[in-house]
């Protein structure tokens, strides 16, 4: 895996405010729940905090949505804020399309892939 710079971070992100305790929490325990208003940026931002924090140099980051659009539409702009290739860095896989390459290190996908990709390699 590559490490993917991250160019920044919005403080109008009301989750970027709590970021070093999201962090904090990340490396303390193996299970962290972040609650927070609709708009707030959990969805964009904390792949990016995990990113931050060396997360995904040498596992690939998941990070699930519960439908096929979600999916697709949030790996676009994780990709874009980023600053990357949809399908490198930051890829998606949703049932009957596959964006995910050999450098992926994030990848957005359903619960169902989830549960589908952990059947099949349980080291994923």
């Amino acid at each position: 895996m590559n490490r993917i710079a991250v160019p920044g971070f919005d403080p109008a992100l009301p989750v970027n405010q709590k970021r070093a305790d999201i962090a904090r929490a990340v490396a303390e325990h193996q299970v962290v729940i972040v609650c927070g208003e609709t708009g707030s940026g959990k969805t964009t931002q904390i792949p990016k905090i995990l990113l931050e924090m060396g997360r995904g140099a040498e596992k690939m980051i998941g990070h699930t949505q519960p439908r096929r659009i979600a999916a697709r539409a949030v790996a676009a702009r994780i990709a874009e804020e980023l600053k990357v290739e949809l399908g490198g860095p930051v890829g998606f896989k949703v049932r009957f399309l596959d964006r995910v390459g050999r450098n992926t290190t994030v990848k957005l996908m359903t619960d169902g892939i989830l549960l589908a990709d952990t059947q099949g390699d349980p080291t994923c």
